[in-house]
């Protein structure tokens, strides 16, 4: 997996933060250094798809992902389909 990522937002859950058609460029190095932890904005695999998510909670090696839209889809994955943090946003123009 490389270190640097970038990948397009293709829906409205991540609103306000995230915005359909922003990129943002997701790294797997701070994962290196620390756990994931609640309020993290990462990408993960679900459902054979990429998601941008939030980190709501964490019960060990399972995390809770929710959208910050309220209408926003939330599910639970294991820390084996978090592929990284987002650490840089562009605004779609």
């Amino acid at each position: 997996m490389p270190l640097l990522m970038r990948f397009k937002v293709r829906d409205r859950s991540m609103e306000p933060a995230l915005r359909e058609g922003d990129y943002v460029l997701v790294s797997s190095v701070p994962f290196m250094v620390r756990r994931p932890a609640a309020g993290d904005i990462v990408v993960a695999r679900h459902k054979g798809m990429f998601v941008i998510k939030r980190i709501r909670e964490t019960e060990g090696d399972v995390y809770t992902l929710l959208g910050d839209n309220p209408h926003g889809s939330g599910f639970r994955v294991p820390k084996k389909a978090i592929v990284g943090k987002v650490v840089l946003h562009v605004r779609k123009k």
